[in-house]
């Protein structure tokens, strides 16, 4: 057999080694993650919510006025939500990543056992033609030289590598799958890394803004108590009044009841709400009666408004025992429903015994001309923020008749 005979036996096999090898060699990339625009778009906002919320935080919510606690409330009730559904978006995108990277897995391994398959069946035909060659028949219709039997030997030859290339082509094909498929699970996983991240910045800012939300509430709270136990007594000397100090209560306590109390949830005095109950040396000036360490300021007080032609009266120090039998009534008669429980947990809310001011005898509710000072702007109120400071007294900017010695 001649030498050219020989080399075109053997041409088939060399170039399906060659094919073999070269799919065999070709390597993966990996490319840029999606969606960072909406993920940038998602951080904005909780950040303008997280900024929202550290304001409202700062607001007086035993001072302030009405409409500034309840926007306050309403910001930190919108910051625990947004992050709330933040938390969710990220744990979402987790899963969704996480099957996503499971998928293409799935989809690498049927693309790595096909092209098992076709390089053995690559091989298979190269072996089958270095071993069993063309017949010599064949080979010698291969070497006319006329046009006409050179389109008879390309028909020729297509028609004997036809088999073989289409599985070259299938391996070429598989092997393309196998690194998209490849790079798919990659950035898959790099997706869901993120987004497991993200879940747990989320986690650690929906727990910040429950802190912060449950700490404003429980001011309000606070806040609830005072007024909500005004509400209850007035309503006996000024019907017309509780009923309206009650109805301007309802948002707030709307609003925190959604709230759940803090450690600090329960009355003003803490460990000694008992002693904070218990009736407190009294004296009354001027028909008022309070606790005896505020007496002589009082008196003072007094005789400066009528020396500017003020006449001031009002309310005091209010026994708790009537306090104490509205809260059994309205939330229950255990130690904790007494003097623990949230006044918003109550069936109508009502304050805690011992929460007030009052009760200790160092708040005085006043009234001039037989009416409580219901304006900012009645002579006896602007009389008494222009002077009620030299005497020790501040006033609850909510309640203009309300002044104590702390302004709570």
């Amino acid at each position: 057999m001649s030498p050219s005979r020989s080399r075109a036996r053997r041409s088939l096999p060399v170039a399906l080694a060659a094919g073999v090898v070269a799919l065999a060699l070709v390597a993966s990339s990996s490319g840029p993650s999606a969606g960072a625009a909406g993920q940038s778009a998602r951080e904005q906002r909780q950040e303008v919510r997280a900024r929202q919320a550290e304001v409202a935080s700062r607001v007086n919510a035993l001072q302030g006025d009405q409409q500034q606690v309840a926007s306050a409330l309403a910001a930190l009730d919108e910051n625990v939500r947004g992050q709330q559904a933040a938390l969710a978006d990220a744990q979402h995108q987790v899963e969704v990543s996480t099957a996503e990277a499971a998928r293409a897995e799935a989809a690498m391994a049927a693309a790595a056992a096909d092209i098992t398959a076709l390089r053995a069946k690559v091989v298979a035909f190269a072996v089958d033609a270095y071993i069993t060659p063309p017949d010599e028949d064949l080979m010698r219709r291969l070497e006319a030289d006329t046009a006409q039997e050179d389109a008879t030997k390309r028909a020729l030859l297509e028609m004997h590598s036809g088999t073989q290339a289409d599985a070259l082509d299938q391996m070429r094909t598989a092997q393309q799958r196998l690194d998209d498929e490849r790079q798919r699970a990659e950035d898959a996983k790099n997706q869901a890394q993120e987004s497991a991240a993200a879940a747990n910045a989320a986690i650690a800012s929906l727990a910040d803004a429950r802190t912060q939300q449950q700490a404003f509430a429980d001011q309000v709270r606070s806040r609830l108590d005072d007024q909500l136990a005004d509400a209850a007594y007035l309503s006996r000397v000024d019907a017309d009044l509780g009923r309206r100090i009650a109805a301007e209560q309802a948002a707030l306590v709307a609003a925190v009841k959604k709230v759940p109390a803090g450690g600090g949830g329960g009355s003003q005095s803490g460990g000694s709400r008992v002693a904070s109950v218990k009736r407190p040396p009294l004296v009354t000036v001027g028909g008022i009666t309070v606790a005896t360490s505020i007496g002589d300021q009082l008196r003072a007080l007094l005789a400066a408004a009528r020396a500017d032609g003020i006449v001031l009266t009002g309310y005091g120090w209010r026994d708790s025992s009537n306090q104490v039998a509205l809260r059994g009534q309205n939330c229950g008669w255990s130690d904790f429903q007494l003097y623990d429980m949230p006044p918003d947990q109550c069936s109508p809310p009502t304050a805690r015994p011992g929460s007030s001011l009052h009760e200790q005898g160092l708040a005085v509710d006043f009234r001039s001309g037989g009416d409580f000072l219901e304006s900012h702007s009645s002579p006896a109120f602007v009389w008494l923020a222009a002077n009620a400071g030299r005497f020790g007294f501040a006033n609850l900017p909510s309640e203009p008749w309300h002044w104590s010695t702390t302004g709570g």
